[in-house]
Formats: structure tokens, C-alpha cells, sequence
């Protein structure tokens, strides 16, 4: 069995493996960073500890858009969470109750006043995958 890097890691030359393609819409400026949280189930995400997570620059983002594409991934039901740390505290920072900060689910725009359950924004990998999230600023 040979081994190969793949997404700073090794895997398997002959795993079955996927991506999952994130495009971000909305971006109101480049102050801070992205966070990027992909959850594989509701008690990660309500520990907000995403399985794999990734730092994303706004320095350079056309029309408010990035994108970004994570490797590597073995089937399974997965979901992808965002959060615009303007600040760069590594958390959502809130006014009197309201968010400060974007936030946004894949291919879902949560509207509703409480946090949205992982059963709202996950999906099935099976397949590479192109999740879309709009970021929702209060």
C-alpha cells in the first residue's frame, strides 16, 4: 500500500475521499479573519469544536466573496459553520443580545432568532461538494 501527501497529511493512494468546496458571499470587509468550522454532528457544533477548522484571510476577496476547499474528507454527514471575526478574539461578539459579528451555515440562511440545530445546515458527502454560505450580519 503506498502512501502519498495529500492536505498536509497522509493518506491511502487508494482512499475514497472527497472535497467539500466552501464559497463565501457577503463578506462586508476585510477586518479580521474567517473562521471556518467543519462538524461532523450536533454535539460538536453545540461545543462550537469544529472536526477540522481553518483560518481564512480576508486581505484579498473580490465582491465580498472567498473561497475555500477542504481535502481529503471520507463520506459521511458533515456541516459547515462560519463566523466573521472582525476583532480577531477567535469568538462571536454580541451587543446587547444581538450578534455583532457575521455568521453564517452552509447552504442554509438561518433567520430565526435562536442558534439554528445541526439538523438545519447538514448534508451527505458522497461526492465532492459545493456548499454556499451567505453571510448574515445583524
Amino acid at each position: 500500500m503506498s502512501f502519498m501527501p495529500h492536505s498536509n497529511r497522509l493518506i491511502r493512494a487508494n482512499d475514497s475521499t472527497y472535497s467539500i468546496t466552501v464559497v463565501i458571499k457577503n463578506i462586508r470587509n476585510n477586518k479580521g479573519r474567517i473562521q471556518l468550522h467543519l462538524y461532523r454532528d450536533q454535539k460538536g457544533y453545540a461545543s462550537r469544536k469544529g472536526w477540522k477548522e481553518s483560518l481564512l484571510s480576508k486581505k484579498v476577496m473580490p465582491d465580498g466573496r472567498l473561497a475555500y476547499r477542504f481535502t481529503g474528507i471520507e463520506k459521511g454527514i458533515y456541516g459547515v459553520a462560519l463566523l466573521d471575526d472582525e476583532n480577531r478574539n477567535t469568538k462571536m461578539d454580541y451587543g446587547w443580545i444581538m450578534p455583532k459579528e457575521g455568521f453564517g451555515f452552509g447552504n442554509y440562511l438561518h433567520r430565526g432568532w435562536n442558534t439554528p440545530h445541526f439538523d438545519d445546515f447538514k448534508f451527505q458527502l458522497k461526492s465532492d461538494k459545493k456548499v454556499l454560505i451567505v453571510v448574515r450580519y445583524l
